[in-house]
């Protein structure tokens, strides 16, 4: 059974960063450093606690929003290990809702990764106080110096030393606390402890601490009032300085680390304590969590949630209120990887997760109606789309449900059935996020898959006039068939839809019979004339026709009308709509000139562009089908910084060469089919 804490004990930190920078590796080594796990894993092996998943293990990244916690000097340390890969950002925007601060890992170089630029952004935009942790300082050509000096060039607020790394690349074996001003080793044998601060670093250690105390006295008036009279601060008061400059997002302490070596992880736990802030909860209140993230493991669907008031109890029955319905909370446990801790009650800050919940989904808010449910997670929209079908027949219902209850688990992952083009698509982040999904449906549901670009939900139209003879006209003994129309087609105004007018004089065609043919040429429309695709925007006029008062029939001159109105559009000049979206993109200012190429190659329009804090946003209107890469060419231009979203605006002409190609194919189809 878990020992419990009070909310001002409790530190929830989410780690950020770019891939590879250790992450997952430094949580492993707060769990084991903390004496939470027996032993210490590796990513790398597919040994560590936070990466579980067979997908995490086949690729050594981390795919999903790991879960444990630390328990060190009295606090209980919630790690919340984030991926740092593009594709899975919606499971770093889980992480940073809950969690009060951030620990951001960074690698050793001196060349600012894109992942760090990334997580900077993120935690300024979300106004989250952040710890920068320099891992990997034992590694080859490891420059903690350089790797500071290139934060604090590009980022704000400048991230400045709180520890400084004795010994460098393999000589790296302990750190200098600047702020207690004490020295730390561990030997080779994984022992160590307080040393004597190294004479060679005395120089360093004053400069560096200079900085420390100067930015805690600008983080306080009368602190810094007391610093320029005295020309130094107390230990209590230089904390007390940090600690404000940390919350109001001026300060972000730099720390030294290998993670692998357990290596200041210590040191970071205790700085975590001291520096990030306690969840801001109501301990008194009743019972209300938030789901912040939903899994799955051998005990089927698990909700990750954080109590926000009150305390959640084993056996709870609280309402959904976010979609309605009450949930039984039959078992609550603290996680810890894929291990379940279990608990009698989860006070409010902390972390919980249940299993087995009916109805709740990432984002909802289960508790008592005080106040309602809490903001939904703001997650980004679809990138990339692909078509899927199953590789067997007969897994069509599988492949459904499956895709229904990964969905469930990742709400960046969209899954619809496009009516028009009879097809069942996937979309998400990127393609590593769909290459994921396709092995979760195999692993979890036994459905193999294949993919394809999708196709694009085109519409037809005519640009000119015909007029043209529509005639089914069969005798074979007996009753036979006859029917015959004439029809003017043109176009109409775009968006005005189907046009239908009746233009006969007497009795050319009888009133019953002239339903007919409309009810032939809208059939027919709907299943598309000239390419397959759904006709808009057409005026249809029937102006002549004959019958045969024995052989005509309602069948006949439906057959006429769909004749008819195949010939027409044939000669009214068909063209083809091209669905266009609007999308709102986001890049560095220097990617700028890059991108407006790239939407002009695509044959989009810019709308507009205004600067954004060092990035630019771009406004264009794009054609559909150019935008089915572009996820992955917008990372390939931008490095990953950056963004887009999208939203369907309208249809426009598609130009006359492109559209006539896919015509063509499809009349040539049709003419083999008979």
């Amino acid at each position: 059974m878990a020992t419990e804490y009070a909310s001002d004990k409790i530190r929830n930190v989410v780690l950020l960063g770019h891939s590879h920078d250790g992450k997952t590796m430094l949580a492993e080594a707060m769990l084991f450093a903390s004496g939470t796990i027996p032993r210490m894993g590796a990513p790398d092996q597919a040994t560590a606690t936070m990466d579980f998943e067979p997908e995490e293990h086949k690729r050594k990244i981390s795919i999903g929003l790991g879960v444990g916690f630390a328990e060190h000097n009295g606090y209980k340390i919630n790690i919340l290990d984030a991926p740092g890969f593009f594709d899975f950002a919606g499971q770093v925007l889980s992480g940073l809702r809950v969690a009060e601060g951030a620990v951001v890992v960074v690698g050793p170089g001196s060349q600012l990764e894109v992942g760090t630029e990334v997580a900077w952004e993120q935690l300024n935009r979300t106004n989250k106080p952040r710890i920068v942790v320099v891992n990997k300082l034992d590694k080859e050509n490891a420059d903690f110096y350089g790797a500071v000096a290139a934060m604090r060039e590009h980022l704000s607020p400048r991230p400045f030393p709180l520890h400084l790394p004795i010994g460098s690349e393999h000589d790296f074996r302990g750190i200098v606390d600047l702020l207690h001003l004490k020295a730390f080793v561990t030997t080779p044998d994984g022992k160590g402890g307080e040393v004597p601060i190294p004479d060679d670093m005395q120089k360093l250690v004053e400069q560096y601490r200079g900085q420390l105390i100067e930015a805690a006295a600008e983080s306080d008036d009368s602190l810094l009032e007391k610093y320029l009279d005295a020309g130094t601060l107390s230990e209590e008061e230089i904390q007390r300085g940090l600690r404000e400059g940390i919350l109001e997002g001026n300060v972000a302490p730099v720390v030294c680390c290998s993670a692998s070596r357990l290596l200041g992880v210590r040191t970071l736990m205790s700085t975590i304590a001291e520096l990030m802030p306690p969840p801001d909860v109501e301990p008194a209140k009743p019972a209300k969590a938030f789901v912040f993230s939903t899994g799955g493991d051998q005990f089927g669907r698990v909700s990750y949630f954080k109590v926000v008031a009150g305390t959640v109890k084993a056996d709870a029955h609280l309402p959904n209120l976010t979609r309605g319905g009450e949930e039984r909370l039959a078992q609550i446990f603290f996680p810890r990887g894929k291990e379940h801790i279990a608990t009698t009650e989860v006070r409010a800050g902390d972390i919980g997760a249940a299993t087995k919940l009916a109805h709740t989904l990432t984002g909802d808010t289960l508790g008592m109606k005080d106040g309602g449910p809490l903001p939904p997670l703001d997650l980004p929209g679809p990138a990339y789309t692909l078509a899927i079908t199953p590789k067997s027949r007969g897994d069509e219902e599988k492949i459904s449900s499956g895709l229904a209850r990964l969905s469930e688990e990742d709400p960046t992952l969209h899954v619809e059935r496009l009516e028009e083009t009879k097809q069942l698509v996937i979309a998400g982040l990127g393609d590593v996020h769909l290459d994921v999904t396709l092995d979760k449906l195999k692993r979890k549901y036994g459905v193999e898959a294949t993919t394809e670009v999708p196709r694009v939900a085109y519409r037809e139209t005519v640009s000119g006039h015909s007029r043209v003879e529509g005639r089914h006209v069969k005798q074979s003994g007996g009753h036979g068939q006859y029917g015959i129309c004439v029809i003017e087609v043109a176009p109409t105004k775009r968006g005005e839809g189907f046009v239908w007018e009746d233009k006969i004089f007497g009795g050319a065609i009888p009133q019953n019979f002239r339903a007919s043919v409309q009810k032939g040429i809208v059939d027919n429309m709907a299943k598309g004339v000239v390419a397959g695709y759904p006709m808009v925007d057409v005026k249809v006029t029937l102006v002549d026709g004959k019958f045969h008062q024995v052989d005509s029939n309602d069948m006949a001159f439906q057959i006429a009308g769909s004749m008819a109105i195949r010939r027409g559009a044939l000669d009214a000049g068909p063209v083809l709509l091209e669905p266009v979206v609007e999308a709102d993109i986001r890049v560095p200012e220097k990617n700028l000139g890059a991108i407006m190429s790239d939407i002009n190659g695509r044959r989009g329009k810019i709308l507009g562009t205004e600067p954004d804090d060092g990035y630019e946003k771009v406004r264009a209107a794009v054609p559909a089908h150019e935008m089915l890469r572009f996820a992955l060419d917008l990372r390939s231009i931008t490095q990953g910084r950056g963004t887009f979203q999208q939203k369907f605006s309208h249809y426009d002409e598609m130009p006359a060469h492109l559209a006539k190609a896919i015509i063509d194919e499809f009349q040539k189809q049709h003419e083999a089919a008979g």
